[in-house]
């Protein structure tokens, strides 16, 4: 009998469309794995610390707020954030008080119209 030279079209195929499949899934399996393990990794990382930096800086300007001194490069004078807080909360209302007696006085010194 004559055997034929003809390739096997359909298994070739076949093959091919495997190979792309079982190389797409490999390649995806590997990047999820991947991402999994570098969150997994800062997760780890994030518990662990204890944020020193930042709360020795929040620390100093907690401690830069709190109390009286002179500034050296502009020559101002610093106060205490609190006692900033009261002098502006005491001037809001002493302009509101003064806003209110003009109003009045305006309000007394026009005839009324009727």
């Amino acid at each position: 009998m004559a055997q034929y030279d003809d390739l096997n079209v359909s298994r070739i195929f076949t093959v091919g469309v495997l190979a792309v499949v079982v190389t797409s899934v490999t390649a995806l399996a590997v990047q999820v794995f991947y991402f999994s393990l570098t969150q997994w990794h800062l997760e780890a990382k994030n518990a662990n610390s204890t944020y020193h930096r930042q709360n020795l800086v929040l620390s100093e300007q907690a401690d830069r707020i709190s109390v009286y001194g002179v500034d050296g490069e502009t020559g101002n004078i610093t106060i205490p954030i609190d006692k900033a807080i009261e002098l502006v909360v005491a001037e809001s209302k002493e302009t509101e008080k003064k806003d209110a007696e003009k109003k009045a006085a305006n309000v007394n010194a026009q005839p009324n119209e009727a």
